[in-house]
């Protein structure tokens, strides 16, 4: 496994505040490659603790796929920009919805995931995605996974994760994920993809995926999901013991 790119000084100074946008905002950023299991494991995160979980990736699919219903040029920039007047993303549980209906099944599929990754380098696709990102996480408890939240959208997140594996494993997951469905699974061609794919999302100019400063590394390589969420909720609750202390100093 290659070492996770680290942020520069440049990079961690971002625009975002450095502490919570309000007393009762607490915040889990889990970042990571493609395949790494993100979603996966912020959810069950989510869900063990009463978090409320954003996919900042389903947001950004959201637009991929409202683009390509519409037939526009992915590698024209200018005019997938002009559709996001257009579009508007929300998240309720486990389901997203684009201009009010639910698209949660409709984004889950291969021809989406390239979609996406060409259109999430976009300026501004990103600043879209990040006010709305920072909205939701601004007053409430919340878990959100992705490539930059660490480092960009929550840069004040009071626990930050960056999970990490070898691509050839990461390629075995995903194969028995496809496999599962009844889809055709080619673990080299899906290892190249990945590596494709971490390439561009480390090398891009928005919004890079870095591990974020403070950020906790966890290769995930050789532990199960429940593994992940117990070191990720331990994490957790040494943060908010921390936060207490400081609270109530004479507690």
């Amino acid at each position: 496994m290659t070492s996770p790119q680290q942020a520069t000084p440049q990079q961690a100074q971002q625009s975002s505040p450095s502490h919570p946008p309000s007393p009762a905002a607490f915040a889990v950023a889990i970042d990571g490659p493609a395949g790494v299991g993100k979603s996966t494991t912020a959810r069950k995160v989510a869900d063990d603790l009463n978090m409320t979980y954003i996919d900042s990736g389903a947001m950004y699919r959201a637009i991929a796929l409202y683009n390509l219903t519409k037939g526009i040029n992915l590698q024209d920039e200018a005019a997938v920009t002009a559709t996001l007047p257009e579009i508007s993303v929300s998240l309720s549980q486990n389901q997203v919805f684009l201009n009010g209906k639910d698209i949660s099944a409709a984004i889950r599929t291969q021809a989406i995931s390239d979609a996406t990754s060409q259109i999430a380098p976009y300026p501004a696709v990103r600043q879209k995605l990040d006010i709305k990102q920072k909205e939701i996480a601004s007053t409430g408890q919340v878990v959100m996974d992705g490539r930059d939240i660490g480092s960009n959208v929550l840069p004040w997140a009071q626990v930050k994760i960056y999970l990490d594996a070898d691509p050839g494993i990461r390629a075995t997951r995903r194969a028995k994920e496809q496999a599962a469905k009844g889809q055709p699974a080619d673990i080299n061609q899906i290892r190249e993809e990945i590596i494709e794919r971490d390439n561009r999302d480390k090398n891009r100019e928005h919004g890079p995926l870095i591990v974020a400063k403070g950020a906790k590394i966890i290769d995930t390589g050789n532990m199960t999901i429940d593994e992940v969420v117990a070191t990720i909720k331990a994490h957790i609750n040494a943060a908010r013991r921390q936060q207490c202390s400081i609270d109530s100093p004479d507690a």
